[in-house]
């Protein structure tokens, strides 16, 4: 039994005695305690089977995509996508949403009392036939006072008036967002039945560099989102429905017993060679 052995088997050998005890050639140096405790408790490291990483993997994507869509679905989260604006619009922020965060607030305007003629010559307005390809809602941020809207892609069958032409789609920003039984807006009781699939003939203004929407110190260049947008949400809009055609009866007297599209067609023709 060489003195190593000899010593520790002893027991409560100091350890710096141990340490000037020569060693034989060739042996290796001896172990402190603390070292050899360590050597004797160390657990090997053994690699995680394959099934439990991809269970772990898998765990991983599933609760990843289910707190971007939660985040995606929160009113006013900033999983919205932004519309890109010009320099003329500031302090505003414009976003696509898929929810309305609850019923909105009634909106009160009273709308201008017009003229049938004045209909027509008021403001520019192009006048094309089509189908809803698409609506979108959104919601316009004026610096923390949000507003909500929505844009209808209108696929274009028949031109009227303007320089578009059939087969063009085009978009138009309604005065108010569409699709949500909660949704109700003063003065827009015929383009909130607006849905995609539906045909009308729609009467929207040109926007142009001047078409600017100000409120709570922010402006927005309306033309940052649509060439066109409907002045308001009664009187530019003819819609088609199994049960006839929906428009404001009261503001065309001369349509008021109006059974069909092709009526408000022909009135629409005849209207605008009477101003011409």
């Amino acid at each position: 039994m060489n003195k190593e052995i000899l010593f520790r088997s002893i027991g409560n050998v100091d350890e710096e005695l141990l340490a000037r005890c020569p060693l034989p050639e060739n042996q290796a140096e001896p172990l402190s305690c603390e070292k050899t405790a360590a050597k004797k408790h160390r657990s090997p490291i053994r690699p995680m089977p394959k099934p439990a990483l991809i269970l772990c993997a898998s765990l991983c994507l599933v609760f990843t995509a289910a707190a971007l869509l939660l985040f995606r679905l929160l009113p006013g989260g900033s999983g919205k996508e932004n519309f890109p604006l010009s320099e003329a619009s500031r302090g505003v922020t414009v976003s696509r949403i898929d929810h309305l965060p609850g019923p909105l607030p009634a909106s009160t305007a009273d709308l201008p009392w017009l003229e049938e003629e004045e209909l027509f010559t008021n403001i520019e307005t192009h006048i094309f036939e089509g189908t809803v390809a698409g609506i979108q809602n959104i919601v316009m941020d004026f610096s923390g006072e949000p507003e909500y809207r929505a844009i209808a892609s209108i696929e274009i069958e028949r031109v009227f008036r303007g320089d578009c032409a059939p087969g063009d789609t085009v978009q138009v920003l309604l005065p108010c967002p569409v699709g949500d039984h909660d949704v109700w807006v003063e003065d827009t009781g015929v383009i909130s039945r607006l849905r995609t699939g539906m045909r009308g003939i729609f009467m929207p203004q040109v926007y142009d560099a001047g078409s600017i929407r100000e409120q709570n110190g922010a402006r927005l260049l309306l033309s940052d989102l649509a060439p066109y947008g409907l002045p308001d949400g009664e009187r530019y809009a003819f819609l088609e429905t199994k049960d006839g055609p929906v428009f404001d009866r009261a503001s065309y007297e001369s349509l008021r017993e109006a059974s069909s599209m092709a009526e408000v067609a022909a009135y629409i023709e005849e209207m605008l060679k009477t101003i011409r």
